[in-house]
């Protein structure tokens, strides 16, 4: 027996595999090699001091990360460069994201935290998209920005983190809604270059980005303009991400990835593809994920809820697209293909009879229960953290393998 540990909310769930069923476990790539040594300052240029030295108001936005230490560190590099450049503490206003709760160190920095709810907001001014951002006041009034974040992959819309910082992450509750439900179909990557579009407008905008590897080293760290940053970390990202597997197996066992990635079965269901890419038809896919929060969204579990074929939320979705329907249907389109249990602490009755998977208490129950129902000697491929990985088949032409290699 292979033992393997998933992330499970903020702590970890364990699983028995049988080693003659044991096809792979997949992590990122080990070609990214770590930096033995982040200097920070050094990053740090005279084009971004004199931006600070000609700027009346600064706004260094924090995201959230694996490693908030190095969002502290990078935080102080830059308020320590500033002040030896002779730019004024007072000048500068430290923004969290409504993603970042509370983080140690933050207290002498004095941040404000963003809350999509109650924060001041204003226009963005010059987006040509069909919605208004409005971004909190103190990033819309700065003459420079600095956003500090981790950039990471995402299956849905290709990258998350330090990316989505400015929109949605300092948005009012009202324009990030209404970026994700729209009067016309849309694909969800499509999502990714609207947010880079909104960052793009506002004034002297740069991003202060990291990737991080699965043992937390730093893969790649840069400072540079918002988009040209976020660029140029995407292919670290894709470097790190995606992985091969020669054939697709009749069980994948995985992990969303723990706080906050599983806070709700609404976040969580943004990594299935990562299993799903490399499962047969008619396998069973078998999740952790502890949701905490419940299903999620009201939109999610109201669609959810309808239990009408996929064909039909899709059929709506063509007319009018809407982020929470648009995963409701990707559920509902794998479960006619898939068995899916999920290992959570939502009520059985809510994930059985509302969204249709089925419910487990532990992973190895899980496990037990799919091959009763697809054979003792199913292949299976483990992936311990679906956040941090892309899979595909080799050869594989569909179009979610597509997808995954662009």
């Amino acid at each position: 027996m292979v033992e393997v540990w998933f992330p499970y909310g903020s702590s970890e769930v364990p699983l028995r595999v049988p080693d003659e069923n044991l096809v792979d476990i997949l992590g990122q790539r080990d070609s990214v090699q770590s930096q033995p040594h982040v200097d920070l300052e050094h990053l740090i240029t005279e084009e971004v001091l004199e931006k600070a030295k000609n700027a009346e108001r600064i706004c260094i936005v924090l995201g959230s990360s694996k490693r908030n230490e190095l969002l502290i560190n990078a935080t102080r590099s830059l308020l320590n460069a500033f002040s030896n450049a002779g730019v004024e503490r007072s000048r500068a206003t430290i923004l969290t994201t409504a993603q970042l709760n509370s983080i140690d160190g933050l207290t002498e920095l004095q941040a404000v935290h963003h809350s999509p709810l109650n924060s001041p907001t204003a226009l963005c001014e010059g987006f040509s998209g069909d919605f208004a951002p409005l971004l909190n006041e103190a990033v819309v009034n700065s003459q420079l920005t600095i956003a500090i974040g981790e950039l990471m992959p995402h299956h849905l819309t290709r990258y998350t983190g330090l990316c989505d910082l400015i929109f949605p992450g300092l948005a009012s509750e009202t324009s990030a809604r209404e970026e994700l439900i729209r009067d016309k179909p849309m694909d969800p990557r499509e999502l990714h270059n609207e947010r880079l579009a909104v960052a793009s407008l506002l004034p002297n905008a740069y991003a202060y980005g990291y990737v991080l590897k699965r043992d937390l080293s730093v893969a790649d760290l840069s400072l540079g303009p918002f988009n040209e940053t976020v660029d140029r970390l995407s292919k670290v990202v894709d470097e790190a991400a995606k992985v091969e597997v020669k054939k697709a197996a009749d069980i994948v066992i995985m992990s969303a990835g723990g706080m906050p990635l599983d806070e709700t079965l609404l976040r969580a269901v943004e990594y299935f593809p990562a299993g799903l890419a490399i499962l047969k038809k008619n396998g069973a896919l078998i999740v952790a994920a502890e949701c905490p929060l419940g299903h999620g969204d009201t939109d999610f579990f109201a669609w959810s809820n309808e239990h009408k074929e996929a064909r039909h939320l899709e059929a709506r979705l063509r007319r009018r697209f809407n982020y929470y329907g648009w995963k409701a249907a990707h559920l509902m389109r794998t479960l006619t293909t898939h068995r899916v249990y999920l290992v959570s602490t939502i009520p059985d009755h809510y994930v059985e009879h509302t969204f249709g998977l089925r419910a487990a208490k532990t992973m190895n129950g899980a496990l037990q229960s799919a091959q009763r129902a697809i054979g003792a000697d199913s292949s299976i491929t483990v992936i311990p953290n679906a956040s941090q990985v892309i899979p595909h088949v080799a050869g594989d032409s569909s179009e979610a393998a597509k997808q995954a290699s662009t």
